[in-house]
């Protein structure tokens, strides 16, 4: 839009070419006509113009001292001077003034419509620049929090007031497309920010403070331009008038938008006030059933661990949660699969959480979300379930390897467990069922049956530094749990082998 002043104290013509001029092209508008300079002036300050078309010889104010006045406030209006032949040396002032260009009278419709359209461009793409920039730093005032703002580069906002518009579809390229055509003569200045993360955001400027119901005008306006691309979701903030509050408008706007998550229409739209409650924090709520899931995890009874999550996604569905505060469960039960099994790191590597996140961000439906995930977490649980029984008998040879040749160790069943990517529990019931004893009693025996070879043939060898080289550095410890399992102490066992051999 091209906003213009004609000054002209001929009626005549003043109205002639204001009256041509809107009838040429809608995006040309004049905005005020006047007899003199200082009636155009007192206007003009008081206005946003961008174009001033006015007579030289004018009283009051003619119109090279109008030139001169407004080029020292307001430098970016554009001027086109007027006039006869008679007044040429006058037009040549007005060109040093940086008047845009001479008329002649009577005015040539050709030459004028060719010099606005050249200064409509010229302003277009002027704006472009400058939204392009705006959109840039406006992202970044998005993603920070209010109190970070301050170390963000300056934001001037073409208008008092503003509010943030966020819309999500599966084809965002079609839906960006679609928005650019759509908020072109749409009223007042509207930026479109690529937020990166699966939405398009719009900011909205108002010269007042916006009561909803104005805010909501936006998105009803857009529907119809952008119902062919199908699905979209779309939520807008309340209305702020500080830069530094983009942030909380933003995270308003998403959460709006999110409510289309439980609203299975090809359109939704909701403003914040339309929201009933706040978003929840799983946090509490899944710490009181972790011990629960970790159980059905460790023992990978993947039945009980899938009616676990109908649980938690029944508790997101009933409090309509956003995407993020979904994504915040997943990862408590992620982190819970990263603490239980050893082997979730392997199985499921960051990358492949991270583009987990990346689909879920993309889903439409709140069942689609929650199926994409349940398809994720279960398989892989039925993988490394899949994996332990076929390394079940392995397992036990492994570790009953690892005790035979590091017997004087002290052993954890923690790192046993997970050097066979097994859970502490599973392996010792898979080691008693296989070996009928516990791994306790199993390293007893062979650090005994090795106790009993050095006393045979180590006769040099001291009590203690047997009890010791066998992983029983208390020789009181040593010498009474190898009576209890032998039958007679070190010192016996040794005096009664020495016999025998010397007989």
């Amino acid at each position: 839009m091209l906003r213009m002043v004609i000054v002209d104290d001929e009626s005549s013509i003043r109205e002639g070419v204001a009256k041509i001029i809107t009838k040429e092209n809608e995006a040309f508008v004049v905005t005020g006509v006047f007899s003199n300079g200082q009636d155009a002036l007192d206007f003009i300050t008081a206005s946003n113009i961008d174009v001033v078309i006015t007579d030289i010889r004018m009283p009051l104010v003619d119109g090279l001292e109008l030139i001169k006045r407004l080029k020292s406030v307001q430098p970016e209006i554009r001027c086109i001077i007027m006039s006869g032949f008679t007044d040429f040396e006058y037009a040549r002032q007005a060109l040093r003034c940086s008047a845009v260009d001479y008329l002649l009278k009577p005015i040539n419709k050709k030459q004028l419509f060719k010099l606005l359209y050249t200064l409509h461009e010229e302003k277009e793409a002027s704006l472009g620049k400058e939204q392009r920039l705006r959109s840039g730093v406006l992202l970044s005032y998005f993603k920070s929090f209010s109190s970070l703002c301050s170390k963000l580069p300056e934001l001037h906002l073409p208008l008092p007031y503003f509010a943030v518009h966020v819309l999500r579809s599966r084809h965002i390229e079609v839906l960006r497309e679609q928005l650019n055509d759509a908020v072109t003569g749409l009223y007042g200045t509207v930026d479109i920010v690529e937020t990166d993360d699966g939405m398009l955001a719009l900011v909205s400027y108002y010269t007042d403070e916006p009561e909803a119901k104005v805010i909501r005008q936006l998105a009803h306006r857009l529907k119809p331009a952008l119902a062919p691309i199908g699905i979209i979701q779309a939520g807008s903030s309340r209305g702020y008038s500080e830069a530094n509050q983009l942030s909380e408008a933003y995270r308003e706007a998403v959460r709006a938008c999110d409510y289309g998550l439980y609203d299975y229409s090809a359109w939704s739209y909701y403003h914040h006030d339309d929201l009933p409650q706040p978003d929840p924090d799983f946090t509490d709520w899944f710490i009181s059933i972790r011990e629960k899931l970790s159980e059905h995890m460790q023992i990978l009874d993947i039945p009980l661990v899938k009616a676990d999550l109908e649980k938690l996604f029944g508790q997101a569905k009933e409090a309509k949660a956003s995407r993020q505060s979904i994504l915040s469960l997943c990862r408590l039960i992620h982190d819970t699969a990263l603490a239980e099994l050893p082997e979730w790191k392997s199985a499921n590597p960051p990358a492949a959480e991270e583009q987990l996140e990346e689909r879920m961000l993309s889903c439409l439906a709140f069942a689609e979300l929650k199926s994409l995930f349940f398809s994720h977490f279960l398989k892989g649980l039925e993988m490394i379930r899949a994996t332990r029984l076929q390394m079940a008998d392995k397992s036990v040879e492994t570790v009953k390897r690892w005790i035979q040749e590091h017997y004087d160790q002290q052993t954890e069943l923690g790192s046993l467990a997970s050097m066979v990517y097994l859970t502490p529990s599973y392996l010792s019931k898979l080691f008693k069922n296989e070996t009928g004893m516990t791994i306790t009693d199993y390293l007893i025996e062979v650090r005994i049956k090795k106790a009993k070879h050095l006393l045979k043939t180590s006769p040099d060898m001291k009590i203690h530094e047997i009890g010791c080289g066998v992983g029983y550095p208390d020789p009181a410890y040593f010498n009474k749990l190898f009576k209890r399992i032998v039958g007679v102490t070190p010192n016996e066992y040794k005096k009664i082998n020495a016999v025998t051999l010397n007989g």
